[in-house]
């Protein structure tokens, strides 16, 4: 296997070709993570979303007056996809 030579801050070394110093594996490993907590913000996120849209559908002309919002426009809400905001 040829190697190559890496010279760090602490010193030179040899590397297999291709291999990942130790460092830029922890912080693919970190991105990945986060990655993941992002896609599941957004996944939770979109679905309380959807719950308080359809919350929102089950009330009243009258408690929807008192919320400032008309029955067009929560129509026009809850037509909307649960993803998008």
């Amino acid at each position: 296997m040829p190697h190559t030579d890496v010279t760090r801050s602490s010193g030179s070394y040899l590397a297999a070709h291709g291999a990942v110093p130790a460092a830029d594996r922890a912080t693919r490993r970190v991105a990945g993570t986060f990655f993941v907590w992002r896609l599941l913000d957004l996944l939770f996120s979109a679905l309380e979303r959807r719950k308080q849209r359809n919350a929102l559908m089950g009330l009243d002309d009258h408690l929807l007056k008192d919320i400032g919002v008309s029955r067009a426009e929560v129509e026009q809400e809850v037509s909307k996809p649960f993803w998008r905001g």
